[in-house]
């Protein structure tokens, strides 16, 4: 893998590497298998009553945890009342602000909420079952030195956070494990230890020039495995910005982005066009159909009172993006493709980890990102609604609120994708986001053990879960 998690700590890992692992190490109520459906985990089934105020977790018999105790109705809700209301606050609980009490019923444990949470039974994947040592309360905050005991596929053997990282887990059943996990941030290195035979597989770890380079030149010994993806690349605009503000010169800069092109051209095969934050494989997506078409960028700049000087600029806009190849190479064909429109694209360099905080601040005109592990419409609630902090384009829309509001009370699937469709045509009709394209995921392996990796068992979302059956 090539980035280090920043805790294995299920209390806190909020980074993408931490929960990719987390998922092998902690069980929870639910799950998401490779097609991103919601399965049971610790629970075996759940219902809904009081019109989905009320949520029922069954949960399944005989469960142990790694240090042999019972995982019992009583301790799953003492380890779901730390994360909600423990000392210090899991950051987790941010997802569940209608959650106010749980309790145990027979076989099951109950969540009550004040109103309606139609993606509670996605969220609560999150909430992963630990101790702290045998005998503690169950999802405490652990103290200095002690060892968390873990719940999952995998039992964690050890984690080394020094040069040479590396997480050794082994399986707490029979015929899975043992997992071995090494941590090397440089691309070039990963590839070399990789063809010396350091590592069996690779997911989702290498560029898309390296991925193609072990299609083409390493098939003798090597298989990439490829399956359509949700992550998603798109442009922010910053609506805060008075240029950025007026939707002609947003709509002007998506007309003007030549995507077919340039998928065609530096990534085929590898990503697919989007018309929306959401993948169309996931049911509540509606994908619109934005052309390019620079003449009409063109007289939509002129429209908006943007004519071209006597060096064919029309205006100038900040362009923040980060040194790592994709995003400085993406960065110099925008600018390319915006200034035959009379754009001229000014790039502000920055190191990611300043990218990110700027971003995060809105202190930025344009910018592309890249959303991971997108797996149902909440997102949208968390990107477009009024003050949500996700909202890093500071867009607000009374209809667009509305919308959400309904949509995120809403335990009617038919009538919650209704809401949501009619979220994501607003959102490319306002475009605070321009989606530029889905990601497929890349699982390359070697030869020996490509047969146990069907295209169809890797996850959409880029999980490690499809590793867990796999031991030689």
């Amino acid at each position: 893998m090539d980035q280090v998690p920043a805790t294995l700590n299920p209390r806190h890992a909020m980074d993408a590497a931490g929960q990719r692992i987390g998922a092998l190490l902690f069980a929870s109520l639910t799950r998401f298998d490779a097609g991103l459906r919601p399965v049971g985990d610790i629970a075996a089934s759940w219902n809904i009553a009081e019109g989905g105020r009320r949520w029922r977790f069954v949960l399944r018999p005989g469960l142990k945890d790694h240090a042999g105790e019972n995982i019992t109705p009583e301790r799953m809700v003492a380890c779901l009342e730390e994360y909600r209301r423990g000392n210090p606050r899991s950051p987790l609980a941010a997802a569940f602000p209608t959650w106010v009490a749980t309790r145990a019923y027979g076989d099951s444990v109950v969540l009550e909420l004040s109103s309606p949470d139609p993606y509670l039974h996605h969220n609560v994947s999150a909430l992963k079952f630990f101790t702290a040592g045998p005998g503690s309360v169950p999802c405490r905050e652990p103290v200095s030195g002690q060892a968390i005991v873990t719940s999952g596929s995998f039992k964690l053997e050890k984690w080394e956070a020094s040069p040479g990282i590396e997480v050794m887990l082994h399986g707490a059943r029979a015929g899975i494990g043992p997992l071995k996990i090494v941590f090397v941030r440089e691309e070039t290195t990963r590839v070399l230890k990789f063809v010396r035979g350091e590592a069996d597989a690779m997911q989702n770890a290498l560029s898309f020039s390296k991925t193609r380079w072990m299609k083409e030149k390493m098939s003798d010994r090597f298989k990439v495995i490829e399956r359509d993806g949700v992550n998603v690349t798109y442009m922010s605009f910053n609506m805060r910005d008075p240029v950025m503000a007026r939707k002609e010169v947003r709509l002007a800069i998506a007309k003007a982005i030549a995507r077919e092109d340039l998928v065609r051209l530096r990534y085929p095969g590898f990503v697919s066009i989007a018309g929306s934050l959401l993948s169309s494989r996931l049911a509540e997506s509606v994908q619109t159909d934005l052309q390019y078409n620079p003449r009409e960028a063109e007289e939509l700049l002129e429209r908006a009172g943007y004519k071209r000087g006597p060096n064919g600029v029309r205006l100038r806009i900040k362009y923040k993006t980060t040194p790592m190849r994709e995003g400085i190479e993406n960065a110099l064909v925008f600018q390319e493709m915006l200034r035959k429109v009379g754009i001229e694209l000014v790039l502000d360099v920055v190191e990611p980890a300043v990218f990110l905080t700027m971003f995060r601040k809105g202190a930025y005109q344009l910018c592309s990102s890249r959303w991971v592990g997108v797996k149902d419409g909440s997102i949208l609630y968390r990107s477009l609604k009024s003050g949500e902090p996700g909202n890093r384009a500071g867009f607000s829309d009374r209809l667009t609120d509305l919308w959400l509001d309904g949509a995120m009370r809403e335990a009617d699937d038919t009538r919650r994708k209704e809401l949501l469709k009619k979220v994501q045509l607003r959102m490319m009709d306002e475009l605070p986001y321009f989606p530029l394209w889905f990601w497929n995921n890349s699982l390359v392996v070697i030869k020996e053990l490509a047969s146990r990796f069907p295209a169809e068992g890797i996850s959409l979302s880029g999980s490690l879960e499809p590793l867990a059956g796999v031991g030689r």
